[in-house]
Formats: structure tokens, C-alpha cells, sequence
């Protein structure tokens, strides 16, 4: 019998732990067992108080019974992302109960295959810090999006960045210039897009929900989810269900509410 269990994804959540901690018992109201988040998850972000963050959360997601699968954003620490030892499921430990998915990389989850290819351009990298709030390594590379392709076909494609031909405002006038470059990344996602027929692509990075259907020359068809940010009620998480592609895909409600005990 298939899996009656909802997956949740999510976008960004910059560290907001309190954030965190409402949308996994929100997820976990929905008998949600395993949770992807599509970077921006602030992950190992430095300073005073670093791995508080991951250490709460993953308390959390033990006692719900919850693994969370991140995928890298630009605001994660990609120093430690990179060094980070992929594991026989396609996966790298960071906590218990939280997982990776490396870019390039692939992992099966309730029957779905699931690639990931996280990563984008900071528009405003020249007002960080290197190492402390942004990485130069912050972009898929070619590499990683050719190595994607050689695998073969996913269910799923989760990246940050949404890749080029979905309609999207951004929040900065930008000059041509970063334009330009911040365009690699979504040229590049769109390249992988173009050569899996991915059905389904879940990113965050623009901070708003927007649904967009790619058409290719071969008739398939790429429904990309883009998942706003933080306190974004109905906007921050999905649900998605199991089964053959196309999947069934519904809003997650994120409200700070108990877990009641049976879903403990």
C-alpha cells in the first residue's frame, strides 16, 4: 500500500527558530514524517550562539518523529556544507534527526526520487562578510548540475533559486551587472530542468509563493512551487503526497497549535 503519510516542504526560514519549531509541529499535525526545506535555513550560521539553532530544532523533530532533509541556500554555511560526508542514501548527517542533500546529489524518500541543487547568487554580497554571513562557494556549479543529469530522471527537483522563465519580482533594483549574475544560477537550474523533464521543482530564495508551469518541446510539463519565507501563514509550506508525478500538492497551515498526543 502506499504511503499515507504527507511529506512538508518548506522555504526559507533564515534562522527564526521560533519560526522553525511552528511549522514542524505544524507539519506534524499532519502526520508528517519527513520534512524538506529548501535552504535558507540558516544552517551553522556563525557567531556567539552558533548550533543552538540546529540543536533545539532537532529536539524538536525527535520527539515529533520527524527527520528534516535540507537542501543549502545562500544563506547557509557552505564551508560546512561542502565537508559534510555523504552517507549510502544520498544523504549527510548534520544532527540526528537532520539530514542534507548535497548539491548534484540524489536521495529517495517514500518512493520518490528527490535530486538537489541548491545554492544561489546574494545580490548583496558586496555588504557581507566572507565566512561570517556569506561563502563565495554560495552557486551551483556546472559540475554539480551535469553530474544531476547524468543520473537520470527525478520525481523531484529541489533548489533555491528558481530557475530561469518562472515570473518573479525581487525586492532590489539591480544593475545590470548583478543581474547578469545572478541569472547564471537560474539559467543553469532551468538547463537541468530542460534535460530531466523534472515534473516537480520546489525553491524558496524570492521571499513570495508563486506557482508556474514550464512547457517543453516534448509536451511534459515542470510545475515549480516557489515557497515564500518565514511568517508567511499559508505561504512558508506545502504538503505533498506520495504517488506517481503529477502530485498532489496542498497548502500547510503553518499555526503555533499543540501536537496532540497521538501524534507524538
Amino acid at each position: 500500500m502506499p504511503d499515507t503519510h504527507p511529506l512538508a516542504l518548506f522555504g526559507d526560514w533564515h534562522g527564526a527558530s521560533g519560526w522553525a519549531l511552528t511549522a514542524i509541529r505544524s507539519a506534524a499535525r499532519e502526520g508528517v514524517r519527513t520534512a524538506v526545506h529548501v535552504g535558507d535555513f540558516g544552517l551553522d550560521w556563525p557567531g556567539a550562539k552558533r548550533g543552538r539553532y540546529e540543536a533545539k530544532l532537532n529536539k524538536y523533530l525527535m520527539d515529533l518523529g520527524i527527520t528534516l532533509v535540507v537542501s543549502g541556500g545562500n544563506h547557509d554555511n557552505w564551508d560546512t556544507l561542502e565537508k559534510l560526508v555523504v552517507e549510502d542514501d544520498g544523504l549527510a548527517t548534520i544532527r540526528s534527526n537532520i539530514r542534507v542533500l548535497p548539491r548534484g546529489g540524489r536521495t529517495i524518500i517514500d518512493g520518490l526520487v528527490i535530486g538537489g541543487l541548491g545554492g544561489a547568487f546574494s545580490v548583496d554580497y558586496e555588504y557581507r562578510v566572507e565566512g561570517k554571513d556569506w561563502w563565495p562557494n554560495e552557486e551551483p556549479t556546472r559540475q554539480e548540475a551535469e553530474a544531476l543529469i547524468a543520473e537520470g530522471p527525478v520525481d523531484i527537483l529541489i533548489t533555491h533559486d528558481a530557475p530561469a522563465g518562472v515570473p518573479l519580482k525581487g525586492d532590489f533594483q539591480l544593475s545590470a551587472e548583478l543581474t547578469e549574475k545572478a541569472n547564471r544560477t537560474r539559467g543553469l537550474l532551468r538547463e537541468v530542468v530542460d534535460a530531466l523533464a523534472v515534473p516537480h521543482l520546489f525553491c524558496g530564495h524570492w521571499h513570495q509563493r508563486r506557482i508556474h508551469e514550464l512547457r517543453h518541446p516534448n509536451g511534459t510539463v515542470t510545475r515549480v512551487d516557489v515557497l515564500n519565507m518565514e511568517n508567511s501563514r499559508h505561504g512558508n509550506g506545502v504538503l505533498v503526497w506520495p504517488g506517481k508525478p503529477p502530485l498532489r500538492i496542498e497548502p500547510l497551515e503553518i499555526r503555533d497549535l499543540q501536537v496532540p498526543a497521538s501524534s507524538r
